[in-house]
């Protein structure tokens, strides 16, 4: 997403409302911002930061990008891992990109999606 106000890219993001849990505030986020609805999906990893929480949904297709609030949001797109570093982000997308070892992270979610598998023919 890219914001209005700054002009530069992160991802969605936003604040909790009253009694609602951060995964929650998290799809609800999404939804206005990017149009997609991911309401009751599982996440398929969970990551801390001091700043906040995200939340990892690794989906098969590029959704179709519809944002809801076009207020706060200039443009949105898909984004290749490679290409975030040639943009201008967020001190938040900056530092989770820095941080993160994405292949580590794919990885994990690939070897849970294994154990579930096996489970399920178990």
């Amino acid at each position: 997403m890219r914001g209005r106000k700054s002009g530069k890219w992160s991802f969605p993001k936003g604040h909790g409302k009253s009694r609602e849990s951060p995964l929650d505030a998290s799809v609800r986020e999404l939804k206005e911002e990017t149009g997609i609805n991911l309401k009751g999906v599982k996440p398929d990893d969970e990551i801390r930061f001091n700043s906040g929480t995200y939340f990892v949904f690794i989906v098969q297709d590029r959704l179709e990008l519809a944002p809801e609030d076009t207020h706060e949001i200039l443009d949105s797109m898909w984004v290749s891992l490679s290409r975030i570093r040639s943009l201008t982000t967020n001190k938040d997308l900056t530092s989770f990109y820095k941080t993160v070892n994405i292949d580590t992270l794919i990885k994990k979610v690939e070897d849970r999606k294994i154990i579930e598998e096996a489970a399920e023919i178990l």
